[in-house]
C-alpha cells in the first residue's frame, strides 16, 4: 500500500510539474509581443518617428543636446515628447527654438526621467498599416523607491493610450533595460547583465533565455559573455551591412590630454540619473588607480577586445573607435551611443561629442566617415556625466 502511494505521489507530482510547465509556456505566449515583425534595427531604415522624454528639472542636462539634435533632423521626422504636462512641453519648445522636425506633446500626467531609450523595445509592424508593438521589461529597476522610475515604467502604456490602435504595449516576463540589447537587421547583441538578472528567476538556463529571446525578438541572439558592465551601445554599435564599431580605450589614450578624463559620480539629480560633479572644464582629474578619471587598465582593455572578438566570431567586420571608460565603470566618453538614420541609401550618424576633447571628437568622426557615414555632431558635454549620451535620450519608434 505504501509503495502504491509513493508511485501515485510521483505520478501526481509529474503531472503537476507538466501542468505547471504548460501554464508557464501559456503565460509566456500570452505575454509575448502582439503580432509584429522583428525588433527594430538600430542601424537600418529611414527614421520616421522617435520618442524623447523631457522634464524641466533636466533642462541643464539635455537642453544643448536636444537643440542640436532636433535642429538637424529631417522635416518628415515626428518627435513625440513625453512630458509630465503641457507646461513642460512648452518649456522644451521655447528652449530648443525653431526646428525642422515636428514636435508633438505626449503629456502623461506623472513623473518621469529624461531617459527614453531604456523604457521599451519597438518592433517592426507585421505588415503595411499594422501597429507598432512595444515591449517593456518585467519591472523598472528601482521603481519601488524611486517615483520617477516608477513613472518611466508606465510610458509604453502611455504611448499606446495616446496613439490608440497604432501602438500596442506589452510587458515581458524578463528583466532588462532597453539598452541591454543592440540590434541590426539580422542579430541582437545582448549585454551580460541580462543573464545575471534573469537566470534562476525568469529562466532556468542560458539556453532557455536564448530560445525565449529568439522567439520574442525574432532575430539571431548573440549573448556577450565577456563585455564591460554597461549598456551595449556604450561600447559597441552596429553600422549596417555586416559591420560593427567597437570601442578601444588604447586608441583614446594617446588623444586624451593629461588631466582630461570622465567626471567622478555624485549623488542623484532631479532628472532621475545618478549624476556627476564635473570640474570647471567639464572633466574630472586624475587617472586610475589613484582616483576618478579614465580607466586605461589592461583588464578593461581586455573586455573591449573580447567584445571585438565575439563580434568577429559572429561573422561581423569590426572597426575600432576611440572610447574613454571611466574608473567608476559607468561614466564614458563614447562615440558609439549614437542615433543612425538611413535615407535613400545614404547613412547619417548623429554623433555625441564633448567640448573639452576636440582631438577625440575628430578622431571618432573620422572613423564613422571611413564607413561612409555623414557625421552630424551633437554636443553631449552636459549629458555624459550622468552615465549616458545621445542614444540614451532617444528611442526610435518607427523606421521606414
Amino acid at each position: 500500500m505504501g509503495d502504491r502511494r509513493k508511485i501515485l505521489g510521483v505520478v501526481l507530482g509529474l503531472c503537476l510539474a507538466a501542468g505547471g510547465a504548460t501554464l508557464v509556456e501559456r503565460h509566456r505566449a500570452e505575454r509575448a509581443p502582439y503580432a509584429a515583425g522583428p525588433v527594430l534595427s538600430e542601424s537600418d531604415g529611414r527614421i520616421r518617428e522617435i520618442v524623447i522624454h523631457y522634464v524641466a528639472e533636466a533642462a541643464p542636462i539635455v537642453e544643448q543636446a536636444y537643440r542640436q539634435f532636433l535642429g538637424q533632423l529631417a522635416s518628415d521626422v515626428a518627435v513625440h515628447v513625453v512630458c509630465p504636462d503641457r507646461r513642460a512641453f512648452d518649456d522644451l519648445v521655447a528652449r530648443v527654438g525653431p526646428v525642422p522636425c515636428r514636435l508633438l506633446p505626449v503629456a502623461v500626467g506623472h513623473e518621469i526621467t529624461c531617459w527614453s531609450r531604456d523604457r521599451w523595445l519597438a518592433f517592426e509592424p507585421a505588415g503595411p498599416g499594422q501597429p507598432v508593438a512595444l515591449l517593456s521589461p518585467g519591472s523598472e529597476e528601482g521603481a519601488e523607491l524611486w517615483p520617477l522610475r516608477a513613472g518611466d515604467s508606465r510610458v509604453a502604456d502611455d504611448l499606446a493610450h495616446a496613439f490608440g490602435g497604432s501602438v500596442l504595449s506589452q510587458r515581458s516576463d524578463l528583466y532588462f533595460d532597453g539598452g541591454d540589447f543592440l540590434a541590426d537587421d539580422r542579430t541582437v547583441f545582448v549585454a551580460p547583465g541580462v543573464v545575471r538578472r534573469n537566470l534562476q528567476l525568469a529562466v532556468q538556463s542560458e539556453a532557455e533565455l536564448v530560445a525565449l529571446l529568439e522567439r520574442t525578438l525574432r532575430r539571431r541572439i548573440v549573448l556577450l559573455r565577456e563585455a564591460p558592465d554597461h549598456h551595449v551601445a556604450m561600447f559597441m554599435m552596429t553600422a549596417g551591412d555586416g559591420a560593427v564599431l567597437v570601442g578601444d580605450p588604447s586608441l583614446a589614450k594617446g588623444l586624451l590630454r593629461e588631466g582630461e578624463a570622465p567626471a567622478e559620480p555624485s549623488p542623484g539629480r532631479a532628472d532621475g540619473s545618478a549624476g556627476a560633479s564635473p570640474s570647471r572644464d567639464g572633466f574630472g582629474r586624475g587617472l586610475c588607480p589613484t582616483g576618478g578619471g579614465a580607466d586605461f587598465s589592461e583588464a578593461t582593455q581586455r573586455l573591449f577586445d573580447a567584445v571585438a572578438e565575439q563580434c568577429r566570431a559572429a561573422g561581423y567586420r569590426v572597426t575600432r573607435i576611440p572610447t574613454v571608460p571611466g574608473c567608476d565603470a559607468r561614466t564614458y566618453l563614447t562615440y558609439l551611443n549614437v542615433v543612425i538614420d538611413q535615407r535613400d541609401g545614404h547613412r547619417i550618424v548623429y554623433l555625441p561629442v564633448y567640448n573639452a576633447v576636440p582631438r577625440l571628437n575628430e578622431a571618432a568622426a573620422a572613423v564613422w566617415r571611413s564607413l561612409g557615414y555623414e557625421v552630424q555632431p551633437v554636443d553631449c558635454s552636459a549629458v555624459y556625466s550622468h552615465f549616458g549620451t545621445l542614444g540614451c535620450l532617444v528611442n526610435v519608434l518607427r523606421r521606414g
